[in-house]
């Protein structure tokens, strides 16, 4: 994350001088504006990620900084804890000098808005909902969440019956919009495209299946889904990506040892005719593999193990399979589940199954299109907050 030296530095001269936020030292200088994030669930920060580097991706000197109102000591190379109180919340923003501040979701804190407008700072609320808002509204005077949704420059909401109620409830039409949520939707893996295309003519016509970090444990499983997978296309190419780049030679013997044929990527540049597996022993990159495979299934989700996020393969149009084990990507898994755009198998039975139900390129195309819509819906939204930030920073002189 971009901001975790700053932050860290930060927090580590506060527990240094034993001081609080009101007292404490000044923040590491910083050549550019500060964005603050203000979040109630760690889940967020991954979001407030993705749009850090959106903002940075031009080389412009922007910085983000987030807090949390739920903040433990194992978050700190990430985010701060909020600062409570007036003087505290004065404090901050003396030391962090944000222009901005972005609301993630809801969560209104009557004494930082206060402290926030009278600083001058402009306000964006994102990812707005109604049940985010009545968290902690619902206790309010009679009048106040009619002047606290008036403060925000911009107000991005999920729907449009909770852009209808906020506007009821006092925000102001010409600033709400109904965005959809702000996902963490991160920049698609790169690939050497020379690369890419001597694998695609050597491959050809061939249909192509790949095993994403995977672990050695799997090796079988993976022979048996190959093998049945086969019997609908006898040439098809399984392409293993291991988990660990050194367990290449181990996977490969396995494999031999299974009856198939099998050759590494560090003895044979591309796959031949006659390959039934090509393990990928060298240490690339995995936007390469996922590019020239249509199907990938995510290794460790069957059995428990480390395994890849499965927005990296659908963000590239490789349709995801994957087991009920995808911690810590369940939030994505489940996204992807709901919108029919990947599939969820139950044991390594039924691994062969699908594959061999994903060789039919119409069913392919249309979970792959489903997938690539719940990627990029969460990534058009960063895109259109990140506009709008360097809109009104533009507009500040910065």
């Amino acid at each position: 994350m971009g901001r975790s030296y700053s932050v860290a530095a930060y927090l580590g001269r506060l527990v240094a001088t034993g001081q609080g936020a009101a007292n404490g030292p000044q923040s590491p200088h910083m050549s550019g504006p500060v964005i603050w994030v203000r979040c109630s669930d760690p889940a967020q920060l991954a979001a407030v990620d993705m749009l850090d580097r959106k903002l940075r991706e031009d080389g412009d000197p922007v910085h983000v900084i987030a807090t949390l109102t739920r903040w433990n000591n194992s978050l700190r190379e990430v985010a701060l804890p909020e600062p409570l109180g007036k003087a505290n919340i004065r404090a901050f923003i003396a030391d962090w000098k944000p222009v901005i501040v972005v609301w993630m979701r809801g969560n209104l804190d009557p004494a930082i808005l206060r402290e926030a407008r009278a600083a001058g700072l402009r306000m964006f609320l994102v990812d707005a909902t109604i049940a985010g808002l009545d968290l902690t509204t619902r206790n309010w005077m009679p009048g106040v969440l009619r002047t606290v949704l008036s403060r925000f420059d911009a107000v991005l909401t999920l729907d449009q019956t909770t852009a209808d109620r906020l506007i009821r409830a006092g925000a102001r039409a010409d600033v709400v919009q109904v965005t959809g949520s702000m996902e963490d939707c991160a920049p698609p893996l790169p690939c050497d495209e020379n690369q890419r295309q001597a694998l695609s003519a050597a491959i050809m016509t061939r249909p192509v299946w790949l095993a994403a970090g995977a672990d050695l444990d799997e090796c079988v499983d993976l022979c048996t889904a190959h093998v049945m997978a086969s019997r609908r296309a006898h040439r098809l190419l399984l392409i293993i990506v291991p988990r660990v780049a050194s367990d290449g030679i181990e996977f490969a013997a396995r494999m031999r040892a299974a009856g198939l044929h099998v050759a590494l990527r560090s003895h044979d540049p591309a796959p031949t005719d006659p390959m039934q597996a090509y393990v990928v022993d060298t240490a690339e990159d995995l936007g390469l593999w996922y590019r020239i495979s249509p199907i990938t299934y995510l290794g460790g989700t069957l059995h428990g193990a480390p395994c890849r996020d499965a927005y990296e393969a659908a963000a590239l149009g490789s349709v995801v399979v994957y087991g009920a084990r995808v911690t810590p990507y369940e939030k994505h898994a489940a996204r992807l589940h709901a919108a029919g755009a990947s599939c969820l198998i139950r044991s390594a039975d039924d691994l062969g199954h699908c594959v061999e139900k994903l060789l039919a390129p119409d069913k392919a195309a249309q979970l792959a299109h489903a997938a690539w819509d719940v990627t990029s819906r969460g990534a058009d939204v960063t895109n259109r907050i990140a506009g709008m930030i360097q809109r009104r920073l533009a507009e500040l002189g910065f």
